[in-house]
């Protein structure tokens, strides 16, 4: 039984190994698939119904289709990158771009706290988080910072967009999923 949740953001960076990258391909949320337009007006509205306090999208795709149709986003999550080949689809003009590093398959220290800073400032928005590495796993570490009605949107490769609404049963899951990961403190010294 845990009565506090674990220090976060991090202070190693967590590593997270194939078996629960497989744990990870399931959808965190609500899966919208079709037609790619179709998909990004049903997040959209679902994005005027609910009002979430912050709005993150996390993905190159995804936060092109959603800034191309207006949603209301705070946070984009990017990395440069579609399915690990390099992208220019996303267009960050106008917006304020912070840089973070995040090697694939883990959580870094510093994107995490990055991420956290961001989620906690009062009336963020019109930023993007660049992620040199890879941006996937930092949706578990959206959901953990993000306030409780948040919403993050993510792309599900070859399926849709998939919606979270972040609240105390998403955190405590990501949060399990966390402690699945392996600290790079436990393999240093």
């Amino acid at each position: 039984m845990r009565s506090e949740s674990p220090k976060w953001p991090p202070k190693h960076k967590l590593i997270f190994p194939e078996s629960v990258k497989k744990l990870l391909k399931e959808p965190a949320g609500k899966l919208i698939s079709g037609d790619p337009d179709q998909v990004i007006e049903e997040v959209k509205r679902l994005i005027e119904a609910d009002n979430p306090p912050l709005v993150i999208a996390v993905g190159d795709y995804t936060s092109a289709k959603l800034r191309e149709h207006a949603a209301r986003v705070n946070v984009y999550v990017v990395d440069g990158r579609i399915e690990r080949r390099p992208s220019a689809v996303f267009d960050a003009t106008g917006l304020r771009i912070i840089e973070c590093v995040n090697e694939p398959g883990t959580i870094s220290p510093e994107a995490a706290s990055r991420l956290h800073e961001l989620l906690a400032r009062p009336g963020i928005r019109d930023v993007v988080l660049l992620v040199r590495g890879e941006e996937d796993l930092l949706t578990l570490a959206a959901i953990i910072s993000a306030p409780e009605g948040s919403a993050i949107i993510y792309g599900q490769p070859g399926a849709g967009s998939v919606y979270v609404k972040v609240d105390k049963n998403m955190k405590e899951r990501a949060l399990e999923i966390l402690e699945l990961a392996e600290s790079s403190a436990s393999s240093e010294g």
